[in-house]
């Protein structure tokens, strides 16, 4: 090759530390051990719009590759919390084209579904940040009232990189947690909800006896986080006693893994696997 050759696209090195930083409170939110279980729960209260289900199951190769889908979200909101600019960004445009291109028309209705409706993306990105804010209270990560307003605020960039306006959504978590029970009103629990969650009804009892338990135990833990609202729509409310004791245990086998798991190195092993596998790729021409 010559000087003025260039070299086969690279990956580009981590040049800052993204949207947020070592002193956010989203780091400190997305680095503990309970954000998986919380998120879970937001992908759960995300599910609770019917139009969107019903677009997902029409307009989405995803819906017959649930893990694939789980993994690729959780690459998702690695790279933009912890990733560089330059990734978060790039991950966000990704999203954006496949929202604009997962549009159907409802041939029983006349109706255009698109993915990218505002008002769906705010109940997407609110149902997360009210979910993430749920499980630190109850899973014992310490939050003043100020790291959670803090928190809601901060997540707007991350909301506004997918196309939201954040002039539209809560600034308090007393605005979150208002927001979120007042959709109550629009939200169902839709046949392709009910076929994705069924096993939260059924939970498969096969295999070794304490993972089961210890999984079916953290699922309930998980479900515990949700409104009681929301639980009535899965169908899940008649056992709140063993939820409540979910929850406790829950929090017992999450304070373990903290222990285990400092924040620094926590955030070390997310931000090295993020630079090393991103959910999408920076390319740079190098002469």
């Amino acid at each position: 090759m010559t000087a003025t050759t260039p070299h086969p696209a690279q990956n580009a090195p981590r040049e800052d530390d993204g949207y947020f930083g070592p002193g956010s409170v989203s780091w400190k939110v997305y680095a503990d051990p309970y954000s998986r279980v919380a998120g879970m729960a937001g992908l759960l209260l995300q599910a609770l719009n019917p139009g969107m289900m019903r677009l997902f199951e029409h307009a989405s190769a995803a819906y017959v590759d649930p893990k694939g889908r789980d993994e690729r979200t959780g690459r998702y909101l690695d790279t933009v919390m912890f990733g560089d600019k330059a990734h978060a960004d790039a991950a966000a445009a990704s999203v954006r084209r496949m929202h604009a291109h997962a549009v159907w028309d409802d041939p029983h209705t006349g109706t255009t579904l698109r993915a990218d409706e505002p008002a769906w993306i705010d109940w997407t990105h609110n149902a997360l940040a009210f979910a993430l804010l749920r499980g630190a209270e109850a899973f014992g990560l310490d939050l003043t009232p100020a790291e959670q307003d803090k928190f809601v605020v901060e997540q707007h960039i991350a909301a506004e990189l997918v196309g939201a306006d954040p002039a539209r959504l809560p600034a308090t978590r007393a605005d979150l947690e208002a927001y979120v029970d007042e959709q109550r009103h629009w939200l169902s629990l839709s046949l392709a909800a009910a076929e994705v969650t069924h096993a939260l009804r059924k939970p498969n009892l096969w295999g070794n006896p304490v993972k089961v338990l210890t999984f079916v135990v953290v699922q309930d833990g998980m479900l515990s986080l949700l409104p009681e609202w929301a639980r009535l729509m899965y169908g899940i409310e008649g056992r709140p006693m063993n939820l409540r004791a979910a929850a406790s245990t829950t929090k017992r086998l999450i304070g373990i893994a903290r222990k285990n798991e400092s924040y620094d190195r926590m955030v070390a092993e997310i931000t090295t696997r993020i630079d090393e596998t991103p959910y999408r790729k920076v390319r740079a021409r190098k002469a």
